[in-house]
């Protein structure tokens, strides 16, 4: 039927016109603009630049990952030297305190080993005996320790040798006499022990 009433319409616009009508203007049923339209693009071609526009994004984001890790990383690190920094100035002004703290008791020290040679009451020298060992534990608390000198082979970094004698059956270079006692802190001399040695 319907076939019947396009061929009526077709004889009619060939009336209406005066043009004759060949097989493919009846044939053809679709309208102008849309034979005239550029072809849409096929699904797999929009996929496609969907993918690459995608592909492009994670490569964005990948590099902006990138420098926001390396960002993250820098800051770490400098904090991680801050904190170091930091602790080495508490360290070296703790160090700095006791140094100050021990080379203002040394006068001290001294005065006590003074008293120590004089005194010939044998109760009175035990009570200042126990005095300088008191001292001597509190500076071993704070990592301070007498440098060891009589009897010991003279090293120029720990020693300050002021005298030199012969002794018979002494090595040459042996701390023979203790004249002040030398104190280090941490393995760092705070004051040289003053000697007398051998030669």
């Amino acid at each position: 039927m319907k076939n019947k009433n396009k061929h009526q319409n077709d004889e009619t616009l060939a009336k209406d016109t005066g043009k004759v009508l060949t097989e493919d203007d009846l044939t053809e049923d679709k309208p102008e603009s849309e034979t005239l339209a550029e072809p849409k693009p096929t699904q797999s071609e929009e996929q496609n630049g969907q993918i690459e526009d995608l592909k492009k994004q994670i490569e964005d984001l990948k590099k902006q990952n990138q420098d926001y890790l390396e960002t993250a990383q820098r800051i770490q690190a400098e904090f991680d030297n801050y904190r170091r920094r930091n602790a080495e100035i508490a360290s070296n002004s703790k160090t700095d305190g006791i140094k100050y703290a021990v080379e203002m008791l040394l006068p001290v020290i001294d005065s006590i080993n003074s008293a120590k040679r004089q005194i010939k009451d044998e109760d009175f020298l035990k009570s200042v005996e126990l005095v300088y060992n008191q001292t001597l534990d509190c500076f071993s608390k704070l990592n301070v320790k007498k440098i060891d000198a009589v009897g010991k082979q003279f090293n120029p970094e720990l020693h300050n040798a002021i005298m030199a004698e012969h002794v018979d059956g002494t090595e040459p270079d042996m701390v023979i006499d203790e004249f002040q006692e030398g104190f280090e802190l941490n393995g760092k001399v705070i004051r040289h022990s003053v000697v007398k040695v051998s030669k």
